[in-house]
């Protein structure tokens, strides 16, 4: 009546294919004892019938313990990538499947942190599309989309692993450039204006040119964040009212 437990057990404890590894070795064990010529290895007298119900009952146990484990395991791994999948959600746009907003904040919060322990310094960029209403309004928000995709792919290949893009709104892209002073970053948004220009989006007829503008600060270890990036606002309006496509650096 004991063996009756091995099976649940084993498939619990050592998971569903060790565990039936286990159970078949035990089967093969025991249908070996019960089995044996003259009964020598048992202690009372079987039938052979009543050791083949022994062993079918045992059997029956297994599959359904088998089958039990199977389906908790795959249950568990099912909630495992949900959870995963919303924890991705909830810090990534659906879109551009750069970091959101929240995220972006999070982000600053971390590395305004390292600012007080290290002298290194931390600069932002605040990226907004030039004449983005512009395009939705004439090719549609499709076409949108696909110039905010665009843009995403480009400036997460340009970037360095230490650094990060995060949509911040609309067209806006907020860039985080740890170690990096305005010099440098100044250095990144030339290269990326450059590089932006290069772009070319084909809709039936038309051929649409990008272009952005940008305003860079940096962030001091005391310093509010939304004071960091009112000033870096501030700067890219004033990129802006200058013509668009270009940097305006915040003194």
């Amino acid at each position: 009546i004991w063996i009756f437990m091995t099976a649940p057990v084993a498939l619990f404890i050592q998971g569903f294919k060790r565990g039936l590894l286990e159970v078949g070795g035990f089967v093969l064990i025991i249908s070996f004892l019960m089995f044996t010529p003259c009964e020598s290895l048992l202690i009372a007298d079987y039938s052979v019938e009543f050791k083949l119900r022994i062993l079918y009952s045992y059997l029956t146990v297994t599959f359904l313990s088998a089958f039990y484990e199977h389906s908790r395991n795959s249950s568990y791994q099912y909630t495992l990538e949900l959870s995963k999948k919303y924890q991705q959600l909830a810090v990534l746009d659906p879109l551009t499947k750069l970091s959101n907003r929240r995220e972006g904040l999070q982000i600053l919060e971390r590395e305004q942190i390292k600012l007080k322990r290290t002298p290194e310094k931390l600069s932002l960029m605040l990226c907004d599309v030039d004449n983005f209403k512009a395009i939705n309004d004439s090719y549609g928000h499709n076409i949108g989309d696909r110039v905010l995709v665009e843009l995403a792919s480009l400036f997460k290949s340009q970037v360095r692993a230490q650094d990060n893009v995060t949509r911040w709104g609309g067209e806006e892209f907020l860039f985080i450039l740890p170690q990096t002073s305005m010099g440098n970053a100044i250095e990144l948004a030339n290269k990326l204006h450059s590089s932006v220009r290069e772009i070319s989006i084909q809709y039936q007829d038309h051929t649409i040119l990008l272009s952005v503008s940008m305003g860079v600060s940096e962030l001091g270890p005391e310093e509010s964040i939304s004071d960091a990036i009112d000033r870096a606002d501030k700067c890219l309006y004033q990129a802006k009212k200058s013509g668009k496509d270009q940097t305006f650096p915040c003194s």
